[in-house]
């Protein structure tokens, strides 16, 4: 994989599979320290099922400023980032496995973006989400609950012990 950044696009599906193919597991990215144990659990899904992997970042949003200028350069701020950590999440994956996953990157609420990009592609196999032994995970607890009918994909908890 070159060490040169991508142009990053807001959403970037990887291309139609075969019917061989063990299909796209979808992991939400953030800096929390059971994201490292979703993963390794991501990457060894995708090697022992034949499959790929897509990267989620949500950038939630703020709310209203007053001043749209300073807002967008929130935003546009908000958006650097998310394209930074997506891309370091992304050599760590090619590095360890040869794995280029594909990127979402959305502003939003993130359980209503993961329920749309899981609702609008068919290649998505499973949610993969990791589990604190000491914090509550947000996005487990709505799709465990509330938006379980909105989840047509298996959820994958891994909790942070796991690895």
């Amino acid at each position: 994989m070159p060490k040169t950044k991508p142009e990053v696009t807001t959403t970037s599906a990887p291309a139609p599979f075969k019917e061989e193919d063990g299909g796209v597991y979808l992991l939400v990215v953030d800096d929390s320290p059971e994201f490292e144990a979703a993963l390794r659990r991501v990457q060894y899904l995708a090697h022992k099922n034949k499959g790929h992997i897509a990267l989620l970042y949500v950038i939630e949003e703020e709310g209203y400023l007053h001043w749209k200028f300073i807002e967008k350069r929130i935003q546009s701020d908000k958006r650097e980032q998310a394209e930074n950590f997506l891309w370091n999440v992304a050599q760590r994956l090619y590095e360890a496995c040869g794995e280029r996953p594909a990127f979402y990157i959305k502003e939003g609420k993130t359980r209503q973006e993961v329920a749309k990009i899981i609702a609008q592609d068919e290649t998505i196999r499973a949610l993969v989400l990791g589990a604190s032994s000491t914090n509550a995970n947000p996005l487990i607890s709505y799709f465990t609950g509330k938006g379980l009918n909105e989840l047509n994909v298996p959820l994958v908890v891994v909790p942070d012990r796991m690895y």
